[in-house]
């Protein structure tokens, strides 16, 4: 949607390439690999800046040879439980946590995603323990939760709009408008967690006068109607940062995540 409606405002075409595998490794890898020249960029969350660096042991990239360019949206991760749970409510949920620590078990689209490090956050600064167990994506949790196999899931917006579930708070500071009677984690007076930050990057390198276009084309197509009702197909809102927020938001969670990822213990590959 986003390459479709950059592709009318400049009357260039975008190809799109997927380049999947490796938690988005392999896309920024390219990039690192790719002439800074702005031809080429790419679509993804920062996770593979954020995210990554502390689950592989050798990263095919470093983050100094990407340049973030804006940010496009945030993919807003929840706690759903069935809708027969007798979990009513993120205080009951935790408030149970706390009687048998361990024991409440989750899912989450794997380990050292968004939601994985998302709950862990929300676990640490409580002083609750969750039994967190590893998907591959939300499609392969959301059974085991619907079929009563999980107490709870974290599953994002965009997977569970009509599926029946209770959503006890979404995980980000402000409610979304997908879920406009669901708290969020902040109204709540929990911890805040960052939400999967979505945008554009182009290599390292690239002039700044094609950076500040890029910059610019960006807002525009956040701005169409017809990249607004792409979005809103998805449940997803548009969230425009420039590249100077965008990449100070992208380094504040690469350090949170510094901070929190050791204490899980994960066996990095």
């Amino acid at each position: 949607a986003f390459a479709r409606e950059a592709a009318r405002l400049t009357g260039q075409t975008w190809v799109v390439v997927n380049r999947d595998g490796a938690a988005g490794n392999i896309g920024f890898a390219a990039l690192a690999r790719a002439p800074a020249d702005g031809a080429t960029l790419v679509f993804s969350p920062a996770s593979p800046m954020t995210n990554s660096p502390f689950l592989v042991k050798a990263m095919p990239f470093r983050n100094e040879q990407i340049e973030p360019v804006c940010q496009v949206f945030e993919n807003v991760f929840t706690i759903a439980v069935r809708a027969d749970s007798p979990i009513k409510s993120l205080q009951d949920l935790i408030t149970r946590a706390k009687a048998a620590p361990g024991t409440l078990s989750y899912g989450h689209a794997g380990n050292g995603s968004v939601p994985h490090l998302g709950v862990a956050a929300v676990a640490k600064a409580l002083g609750v323990q969750f039994n967190g167990i590893p998907f591959r994506g939300d499609a392969a949790a959301l059974p085991q939760l619907i079929g009563g196999q999980l107490d709870f899931a974290a599953p994002a917006i965009s997977s569970i709009v009509g599926k029946g579930l209770r959503v006890l708070a979404v995980l980000a500071e402000q409610r979304h408008p997908a879920l406009p009677d669901t708290p969020s984690l902040t109204e709540l007076g929990y911890p805040a967690v960052t939400p999967g930050l979505n945008g554009i990057y182009a290599p390292a390198g690239t002039p700044p006068a094609t950076l500040a276009q890029l910059q610019g084309l960006c807002q525009k197509v956040l701005e169409a109607d017809g990249f607004k009702q792409s979005a809103q197909a998805l449940q997803q809102v548009p969230a425009y940062l420039p590249s100077a927020v965008f990449k100070a938001r992208i380094q504040a969670t690469y350090r949170t995540h510094a901070e929190l990822v050791p204490d899980l213990k994960l066996e990095q590959n």
